[in-house]
């Protein structure tokens, strides 16, 4: 795997075919978004609200894959069945059992945990493609267990959840400004947990796995163990949003946990920027707001009426490629390199002021 780095003073950012890793980056600009993000509410409709709580659940459940694969290097098409876990855990838990809220939302994400030991065990043995094959069919195990089960998860009929979360002071539906606050502020928590487990001794065990998972034996990291943690960390995050997402849309059903669902995620990762925590956040807000764009290019630009279904895959498949090709450091890769060009200006090595996508070629 080829890679270059950027050195600009004391930071250095290090760029490969599809990864990032960076190193002592100023967070002063966080502080503004977040006062952004709370304020958001004042200024938009109810269904704005609604879909900015969907991108919430798309957040968690991307930089949970991105702990997985961004930053252990574990390609894994299981993501699907871990919001599943987690809904329906949560569903029973409260609907059935009549659990706490909290407690609910705990169990859930202890429990994908706990079924996440069904694949990170064997993965001491399977990497790459096969590891992703392996993952995908718990996948198709876990929506068949969905409609087996019926009795608890009432199959293809549907599960409903309540969409309200009393917290004693407050009662917060998933339709109202007061549960975005309450699911943002959840957000704000995965990412700061995320970022500093990035940069801890566990995360930098996770990094070099993911480089080379022979030089990392060969350290003293403990293969089995840390591949293992891993899975559970990022199915317990996972498995929260899933929660959230039960508590969102209101009914679940196996359909809503398919595998284009966790190559969704995927593709987050990817035009976001794999392996970084903020790519993820990036290309979570994109890919869930792509369809709302789409629809509104064809209000634009088609007679009405039209069928959208083709547009929108042909649109998914141009937009996939693009970045696959041009741009393998997603989003936030790209904004790395234009950052520090201008830092620099007009005082710029030639090497960085030349573009990701051309030195890959050389």
């Amino acid at each position: 795997m080829r890679t270059f780095t950027i050195k600009l003073g004391k930071k250095r950012i290090r760029f490969s075919d599809r990864m990032i890793k960076e190193e002592e980056e100023k967070r002063w600009w966080i502080l503004p978004l977040i006062v952004l993000t709370y304020l958001l509410p004042l200024f938009v409709g109810e269904y704005t609200v609604y879909l900015l709580n969907l991108v919430a659940v798309a957040i968690i459940g991307a930089v949970s894959l991105d702990i997985l694969c961004g930053f252990c290097g574990q390609l894994s098409l299981g993501h699907a069945a871990f919001f599943a876990i987690g809904a329906y855990s949560y569903g029973i838990f409260h609907m059935t059992f009549h659990f706490g809220y909290f407690l609910s939302f705990i169990l859930a994400g202890f429990f994908g945990a706990l079924l996440s030991l069904l694949i990170g065990i064997p993965s001491l043995r399977l990497k790459g493609l096969y590891l992703a094959i392996a993952t995908m069919g718990f996948t198709f195990i876990i929506e068949d267990a969905i409609r087996f089960f019926k009795e608890w998860t009432h199959g293809v009929e549907g599960f409903r959840v309540s969409r309200i979360i009393d917290l004693g002071f407050i009662k917060l539906h998933s339709g109202k400004p007061e549960f975005y606050y309450f699911i943002y502020t959840i957000v704000i928590l995965v990412v700061i947990f995320s970022r500093f487990l990035l940069h801890s001794k566990l995360g930098r065990a996770f990094t070099s796995i993911r480089d080379s998972d022979v030089a990392a034996e060969v350290s003293g990291v403990n293969l089995l163990l840390y591949k293992v943690l891993a899975f559970a960390i990022s199915s317990f995050i996972a498995s929260i949003a899933g929660a959230f997402m039960a508590v969102i849309i209101g009914t679940i059903s196996p359909e809503d946990f398919n595998i284009f669902l966790s190559i969704n995620y995927l593709v987050m990762l990817v035009i976001g920027g794999m392996g970084t925590v903020y790519g993820a956040v990036i290309g979570a807000i994109f890919i869930t707001f792509l369809p709302e764009w789409i629809t509104a290019l064809r209000d634009a630009l088609l007679p009405p009426g039209t069928e959208i279904s083709v547009l929108q895959f042909l649109i998914y498949g141009l937009i996939i490629l693009i970045f696959i090709v041009f741009e393998p450091n997603g989003f936030y890769g790209r904004w790395l390199v234009i950052k520090n060009y201008f830092k620099k200006f007009p005082f710029n090595e030639k090497r960085i002021g030349r573009v990701a996508w051309i030195l890959r070629w050389r």
